[in-house]
């Protein structure tokens, strides 16, 4: 059983996994037609590994969805992303906008914007009896808004724990991306799945950068941290054969599967 640290601010087994987890419910939809977060569906879910979790909110505006959980001991900001990656694709490649204290991508920054009033009215709301530490997640696009969350947080001054996510696009300028770092690269954990196409984008000629720790998942399931550029290549193309050996979909998108990801997490082995 897995049971989060709360005010653990290292890579974490049991905080990744749960990260992870919620990342993955979180695209529990209300109907077919409501794509808010199916908030009783979820909790009924989380409730039967940690009965701990009490409460979850969801939240829609835009085709933008996150859900705030409550847990006993801490907080989670979770936001959804889409395994289908056409629906947004067009939209990679926009040019950054200022905000803050730095330039980010301005699909990605509006997103956020359309549900930032009622996540904080919400999260002020449980926070006034107990302060509880605050986590933050997202798969795909969700990974990026829960960055640019991050940095909401930090340009506010607001405490957080840490931020997981899960095949997310790039987020913020390079040199917004340097000043982020300083404040919370050692609290900030990114997982890319081998040959996730997601991760790739948008290019980094248009100025666009990664943050964090970074945390590769190999082939053949192995987590390795900070690794270089040449290793990720080989076993890109080692990935990439193993697909077309056994005739499975596309590598570069079945890696972007969050289910994906919570597999190999769950069987975490970092090295």
């Amino acid at each position: 059983m897995f049971s989060v640290q709360p005010y653990n601010t290292n890579l974490c087994k049991d905080n990744a996994y749960w990260m992870a987890r919620l990342s993955k419910e979180v695209y529990k939809k209300t109907s077919d037609i409501d794509q808010k977060p199916n908030s009783e569906a979820i909790l009924e879910s989380i409730r039967s590994e940690d009965n701990g979790f009490f409460r979850v909110k969801g939240f829609d505006r835009n085709s933008a969805q996150a859900a705030l959980v409550e847990h006993e001991k801490f907080v989670s900001i979770v936001f959804r992303g889409t395994n289908e990656i056409e629906d947004w694709i067009d939209n990679i490649n926009a040019f950054s906008v200022k905000a803050l204290f730095g330039e980010f991508h301005r699909g990605f920054l509006k997103s956020v914007d359309d549900l930032w009033l009622d996540i904080e009215k919400e999260l002020e709301s449980c926070q006034s009896e107990q302060r509880k530490p605050v986590f933050i997640a997202g798969h795909s696009l969700g990974g990026a808004m829960a960055t640019i969350t991050a940095a909401k947080f930090i340009h506010e001054d607001k405490p957080f724990i840490s931020v997981y996510t899960f095949g997310q696009p790039r987020a913020l300028s390079q040199d917004t991306a340097r000043l982020f770092n300083v404040e919370c690269k050692n609290r900030y954990f990114r997982f890319h799945n081998n040959n996730d196409l997601v991760t790739r984008v948008p290019a980094r000629l248009m100025g666009y950068s990664h943050v964090g720790s970074y945390l590769y998942i190999t082939n053949e399931g192995k987590i390795h941290e900070d690794v270089g550029n040449w290793f990720r290549f080989l076993d890109h193309v080692e990935g990439a054969f193993e697909s077309v050996k056994q005739k499975k979909s596309l590598d570069m998108i079945s890696d972007h599967d969050m289910d994906e990801y919570l597999k190999h997490i769950k069987n975490f082995n970092i090295e």
